[in-house]
C-alpha cells in the first residue's frame, strides 16, 4: 500500500506545477542562538514528495552510517514526511537528536536542488560515473574534522568531532557545510570537468561557487540577518542609518556574524566569509600572486559577489531611509537582506548555463552572470544588479570576457552564418545527436578545430519564469572536443610547451562550447574555447606547474584535500579592513 502524501503547504509562483513542504533546519549551526540562548531555527522549502525511513526521496536518500564506529543509527519509522521539530527551542536536544541530523542534511540538501532547478527552469542530474538518481548523505560518516563530496560513492559526507572541551561537532549541523557540500555535488552535475584539473579560475571555482550559494543561502534567512544585526540595534529595535552602508555591514554586522558563525568548525568551513570579506577592492589582485593559488582564488571571488550582495542591500535600503540621521527596524533590514541575497543567489545560479563546460576563467562567470540576468530582466533600472556586479568584479581587477558589447554580456553571433540544413526544430531541443549534426554542419562558424574528437555532452530545454511573469524558454546544449598529442606536437598547434617539460610526453587538450538555442530554435549564443585556444599555454603551464601530470587521484580524494588544505594553509599576509 502507498504511503499517502502529506498535503502541500506551499507553491512557489514561478513553480506552480511543484506542491512544497517547509522543514525545519538550525539557521546556522548549533553555536549561533537566538534569544534566551534557545535554537535559532529556519525552515527551508523543499518539494512534497513520497519519503521512507532515511529520510529517502526520489533524489536524496539519507544513510546514516558511521564508518569510523562502525555504527548504523536507525532512521524514524512512523511518519517520515512529518516535520517534528517546529516548535522544539532547546538547543541541546536537538544536537542529541541523530533524527534532526537527518532532517537537518536531508532538508538543507533537498532545498538547494530546488533552488537550483527553479532558478535554471529545468531537472538537475547528479554527475555521477554511473547513472543513479538518489545522491546519498551520511551525516556522521567519520571521524574527522572534514565533510566532501564525492562522485565515485555517489555521497555528500560529513565529519564529527571534539572541540577543545571535548563536546562533539557534527558538521552536519552547520547550515553552510551542508549547503556547501550539495553545492559541489550540483556543479558536479552541471559542469562534470570543473573537478578536472585546469587553469587556476578553474580550480578555485568550485570552491568559491560553493562558498557564495552556502553564505548566499544563509542570509536569504531573516533570522540571520537580524542575528547579524543585533549588535547595531538600539532598544528600539531599530539599526541607525550610519551602520548601514556598504562598509559598516561588511566589517560590523556581517564581520561579527563570521565570527559567530560556529568556531569549532573553522577548521571545517575554513574562514572564506571572515577573509573574503576583509579584502580590499584592488584592481591588482587578479593578476598577482598573491590570488594566484587556488585557495585564495576562490576566495577572490566570494569577497567579489560578497561585496555585491552588499551593495545591492543597500541599494534596497536607501528608499526607506527618509534622511540621514533615520533609522530602520531591524526586521526590514533584514527583509531586505535576505530578499537581495535570494535574488543574487538565483543569478549566481543561472549563470551556469552562459558558462563553457571545460576551462573556464572568472572573466567567463562575469559575462555569463551578465548575461543571464539581462536575458532574464531586460530592465535593471530599479536596483542595477549588473551594474553592481560589473563594477564589483571589475573593483578587483576582472573584466567581462566578452568585449564585444557595451554591458559586458555575451555577444550574439552574426545572423545568417549557420546553417539549419537537415535540423528539424523538435529534435534540435532534446537529441543530442540533432545538435551534433548542428555542430557538424556548422563547424567553420563555430571554429571547431576538425581534427579533435566531438561529442554533445548534453541538451537541455529550460523555461524560466521572472518575479514579473517573463517567460524564457531556452535549449541549452553543450559539446566538449578532446585532442591528444605528445608535447613535441604543441608547437605545430601554436600552443607552447610547458617550461621545464623536457621528455616528450602525451598530453590531452580539451575545448568545447555552450549552445544557447531559442524557443525558434535560432543560435542566441555560442560560449566556448577551443582545443587551439590562446587559454592552452596558461593551462598546460598551470598543470605541470602544479604537478597535475603525475596527480592521478580520484575526483573525491581531490575535493577531501583541498577541504583538508584550505582549512590547515596558513594566511601568506595579514588581511587588510575596510
Amino acid at each position: 500500500m502507498l504511503r499517502k502524501l502529506v498535503p502541500p503547504v506551499a507553491v512557489h509562483p514561478s513553480r506552480a506545477d511543484i506542491p512544497t513542504r517547509r522543514w525545519t533546519v538550525l539557521a546556522q549551526d548549533p553555536g549561533v542562538l537566538g534569544k534566551g540562548g534557545t535554537a535559532l531555527t529556519t525552515t527551508v522549502e523543499v518539494p512534497a514528495e513520497r519519503l521512507e525511513r532515511g529520510p529517502k526521496g526520489h533524489r536524496i536518500h539519507v544513510l546514516d552510517y558511521d564508518g569510523s564506529a562502525d555504527r548504523f543509527y536507525r532512521s524514524r519509522v512512523a511518519q517520515p514526511e512529518k516535520d517534528r521539530y517546529t516548535k522544539v527551542t532547546d538547543i541541546e536536544r536537538l544536537v542529541r537528536d541523530p533524527h534532526f541530523h537527518q532532517q537537518n542534511v536531508y532538508a538543507l540538501a533537498m532545498s538547494t536542488l530546488f533552488d537550483f532547478e527553479r532558478a535554471l527552469g529545468r531537472p538537475v542530474d547528479w554527475g555521477f560515473t554511473e547513472p543513479s538518481h538518489q545522491l546519498k548523505v551520511a551525516p556522521h560518516a567519520f571521524l574527522d574534522a572534514n565533510a566532501y563530496y564525492s562522485r565515485e560513492s555517489e555521497s555528500l559526507n560529513f565529519g564529527y568531532f571534539p572541540d577543545d572541551a571535548g563536546k562533539r561537532v557534527y558538521t552536519c549541523l552547520s547550515h553552510d557545510i551542508v549547503v556547501h557540500e550539495t553545492a559541489h555535488a550540483l556543479l558536479d552535475g552541471l559542469r562534470s570537468m570543473y573537478l578536472n584539473p585546469s587553469s587556476p579560475d578553474q580550480a578555485g571555482f568550485h570552491e568559491g561557487f560553493a562558498d557564495i550559494v552556502a553564505l548566499l543561502s544563509v542570509f536569504r534567512h531573516h533570522e540571520i540577518i537580524e542575528f547579524a544585526l543585533g549588535s547595531v540595534t538600539d532598544r528600539a529595535g531599530r539599526v541607525p542609518a550610519r551602520y548601514l552602508t556598504v562598509e559598516k555591514l561588511g566589517s560590523t554586522a556581517l564581520g561579527m556574524l563570521a565570527e559567530e558563525m560556529g568556531s569549532a568548525l573553522e577548521g571545517v568551513r575554513g574562514t572564506a566569509l571572515r577573509h573574503s570579506i576583509t579584502i580590499k577592492p584592488d584592481r591588482r589582485h587578479y593578476e598577482s600572486e598573491r590570488y594566484a593559488e587556488e585557495h585564495d582564488r576562490g576566495e577572490l571571488l566570494v569577497a567579489v559577489v560578497l561585496r555585491t550582495f552588499l551593495q545591492i542591500w543597500v541599494k534596497r535600503l536607501t528608499p526607506l531611509l527618509q534622511h540621514a540621521h533615520s533609522s530602520l527596524a531591524r526586521n526590514v533590514a533584514a527583509e531586505e537582506g535576505g530578499t537581495a541575497a535570494a535574488q543574487l543567489l538565483n543569478i549566481v545560479i543561472r549563470a551556469l548555463d552562459y558558462l563553457p563546460p571545460v576551462d573556464m576563467t572568472y572573466q567567463d562567470y562575469l559575462s555569463a552572470l551578465l548575461t543571464a540576468d539581462q536575458q532574464l530582466y531586460p530592465d535593471d533600472t530599479k536596483y542595477h544588479y549588473r551594474e553592481a556586479l560589473k563594477a564589483e568584479f571589475e573593483a578587483f581587477g576582472i573584466k567581462p570576457a566578452s568585449r564585444r558589447t557595451t554591458d559586458g554580456s555575451w555577444e550574439p553571433p552574426s545572423t545568417g552564418v549557420f546553417t539549419m540544413a537537415g535540423l528539424h526544430f523538435e529534435r534540435l531541443q532534446r537529441d543530442p545527436t540533432a545538435v551534433f549534426r548542428f555542430v557538424w554542419e556548422n563547424r567553420d562558424a563555430l571554429g571547431i578545430f576538425p581534427d579533435a574528437f566531438t561529442r554533445v555532452t548534453s541538451v537541455r530545454p529550460v523555461m524560466r519564469i521572472s518575479r514579473d511573469g517573463t517567460i524564457l524558454r531556452e535549449t541549452v546544449a553543450e559539446y566538449v572536443q578532446t585532442l591528444r598529442v605528445y608535447s613535441p606536437e604543441l608547437k605545430s598547434l601554436g600552443i607552447r610547451k610547458p617550461t621545464g617539460m623536457r621528455r616528450s610526453r602525451m598530453i590531452t587538450l580539451y575545448g568545447g562550447g555552450t549552445l544557447v538555442f531559442s524557443d525558434y530554435g535560432q543560435l542566441k549564443f555560442h560560449v566556448g574555447t577551443g582545443v587551439r585556444s590562446r587559454r592552452q599555454s596558461a593551462r598546460l603551464q598551470s598543470l605541470w606547474d602544479n604537478g597535475y601530470f603525475e596527480d592521478a587521484s580520484s575526483t573525491a580524494a581531490r575535493v577531501a584535500r583541498m577541504h583538508r588544505h584550505r582549512a590547515l594553509k596558513p594566511l601568506k599576509e595579514p588581511r587588510e579592513e575596510w
